[in-house]
């Protein structure tokens, strides 16, 4: 027993140090020393934002995100995915951002992409909001996809919650949308 504790002490030596040598390899990439690469590596996995670690204000990021919203609903698809996109990147803990991400993509006819930006929405959002399951299952009926589809919009069902009006409106679409695949239309 006392081998093998040696021998388990011994890799997580070597594994530890070849931790550190990327470390600071990835330091001197980015030009910090490894200390501040580690305290930036910390604060990621501690849930910070990046925009927060590079001392980004909240207004910027909130005047980005209107920027965004305003070209979305003018039709400039391209220009607010970029800021979506870049919002995304920066705050990305923020839920907006991705389903803005989202439906700039699905409006371009970028299906596959919107699920992924819808799926990070859902995630961030602790799957306790039902409409990026709703988007999603629209772009799975884009792609023809009805199986996957039907699966997306029970899950808009089985997630909502009916006393919540914002969830209800949702859910409501989305039962409406489950008996038509039922019936074949």
């Amino acid at each position: 027993m006392a081998k093998q504790s040696k021998k388990q002490d011994m890799a997580f030596q070597l594994y530890a140090d070849a931790v550190k040598k990327n470390i600071d390899k990835t330091a001197e990439a980015f030009g910090v020393s490894p200390d501040q690469f580690e305290e930036v590596r910390n604060a990621l996995l501690s849930g910070a934002a990046l925009y927060e670690i590079l001392g980004i204000k909240r207004a910027s990021i909130d005047a980005r995100y209107a920027l965004a919203y305003q070209l979305y609903q003018a039709g400039k698809m391209q220009e607010a995915e970029s800021i979506f996109r870049w919002l995304c990147s920066y705050a990305n803990t923020d839920v907006p951002h991705w389903m803005g991400l989202g439906a700039c993509r699905q409006a371009q006819g970028n299906f596959d992409g919107a699920m992924e930006a819808y799926q990070m929405a859902a995630l961030y959002g602790s799957l306790e909001d039902p409409a990026p399951f709703y988007y999603s299952g629209i772009c799975l009926l884009k792609q023809q996809r009805k199986d996957d589809a039907k699966v997306a919009l029970q899950t808009v069902l089985t997630l909502g919650d009916a006393s919540k009006p914002e969830h209800k409106v949702i859910m409501d679409k989305a039962q409406t949308m489950l008996s038509g695949l039922e019936t074949g239309a």
